[in-house]
Parts: structure tokens; sequence; C-alpha cells
């Protein structure tokens, strides 16, 4: 990435500081990741940057899936009541929370769903257990909002001891600000934020039968949301 999101907003003293910690050095890709999808969800489809990062997403997407790597979205879950999801990310859910966290991203047989209600998607999720089912030993997000899910999903990532790149421009939040930002902290630290493009060259490259994935089925598991009509 030559011009990065967040150049606007550092100072020339933050320059010095990254220079001299180090901060921002590229890592390696990871050798078996995962495509972590965040929140392409319906009460974020009015957020800016959301079209050109779901396009983005998309392709990656695409680019996993006939590469044979796991695609997984992680969106929210609510009672159709609301009782137990009054907000999130400062915004007060609709009339109708279940519609609201619907996934709007293509979903294929072989995908999967994660569900959760803190931001992160590894906080009581089945997230990592399906990451080490599939012997994954890395992941690559996108999604947003950049300053809340994804960097919450991120630094969990780390914190876990996966390797995390970042499809930066298939991010986006609310604030211009808060996702530079949230990209800054998250190169310094705790993952490696590129262009689609270079990511989409190097899913290029694995082998078709890199992974067990799901085959796919109908659901015929029984409705557990009370109140929630199909």
């Amino acid at each position: 990435m030559t011009a990065k999101p967040w150049d606007a907003f550092i100072t020339d003293r933050d320059r010095k500081v990254f220079a001299a910690a180090g901060y921002g050095v590229r890592g390696a890709f990871p050798r078996r990741p995962a495509v972590l999808l965040v929140d392409f969800i319906a009460a974020n489809t009015e957020l800016p940057g959301f079209q050109a990062a779901m396009d983005k997403a998309t392709d990656l997407a695409t680019a996993a899936r006939g590469a044979g790597l796991p695609v997984i979205h992680v969106g929210g879950a609510a009672r159709p009541d609301g009782w137990d999801r009054p907000g999130i990310d400062g915004q007060v859910f609709d009339r109708d929370p279940v519609r609201a966290t619907g996934l709007v991203m293509a979903i294929e047989p072989q995908d999967i769903v994660v569900r959760r209600q803190a931001p992160s998607g590894f906080f009581d999720t089945d997230l990592m257990s399906f990451l080490n089912l599939l012997g994954a030993d890395g992941i690559v997000v996108a999604g947003g909002q950049t300053a809340g899910a994804v960097r919450a999903t991120v630094i969990d990532a780390f914190s876990l001891n996966l390797g995390v790149t970042m499809a930066a421009d298939a991010c986006f939040d609310a604030f211009e600000a808060s996702h530079a930002l949230a990209l800054c902290d998250l190169d310094a630290k705790y993952a490696d934020p590129l262009e689609t493009a270079p990511i989409l060259d190097w899913i290029a490259t694995f082998p078709a039968d890199l992974f067990d994935l799901p085959k796919g089925a109908p659901d015929r598991r029984l409705n557990l949301m009370p109140g929630e009509t199909t």
C-alpha cells in the first residue's frame, strides 16, 4: 500500500515514533488462511464506504472459494423483540432487529456462518473451534466497522496466535478518521493491512485441496429464536 489511509491523520512525531519502534513491519502471510467477512449486514448498508467494501470483499470471497479456502461470515444475533441488543456501535436497532443483523452478502453452501453478540467474532462463539477444525493458522479479514467489530476481532485473533492479513480497502466505518486510525494501530501492532489486489494474487497460489470444507446441506434444525417467524 503506497498511500496509506492514515497518512493524513498522523503527525511527524507519530512517524518518528513508528520508525524508532519498528512498527508496521510486514509479517508473513498465513500458510493456511480462512477468509473472515465481518458484519456485511443490513444495518450497515447505509454507512459510507459499505458498498465499495462489499464489492472488494465479494471478489475476495469468490477467489477464496475458487482456491478452496474457507469463507466465514460473522454477523450479529438478536432476539426479534430487541431485548438483548438495544444498540450496536452506537446505533439503535430499528423495529426489526433480526432483519438489521441479516447478512446481505451471498452465502454459498460451503461457507460457515458465525453469530456473535459482542464486538469480537471470537468472543463466546464457535469461531476458534471452526478454525481449529479446519486447521487454519490465520485469517484474511474484511468488513466493518473498522474501529469496532473488525478491530476487536483482529486483536483477539492476534491474541490467539493467528496470523492476520486485512483487506484494508474491503473494510468500512461510519467515520473516516476512525477507519484510518484503526488501520494505523492494527498495522503497527497486530495485522498487515493490504490492498485486496495483492491478496487475490496470493490466494491464487493455493492448491485447491488444502482444506476439507463443509459440503453444505439443507438446514433441518429447529427454530430456537423466541418469536421468530419464517
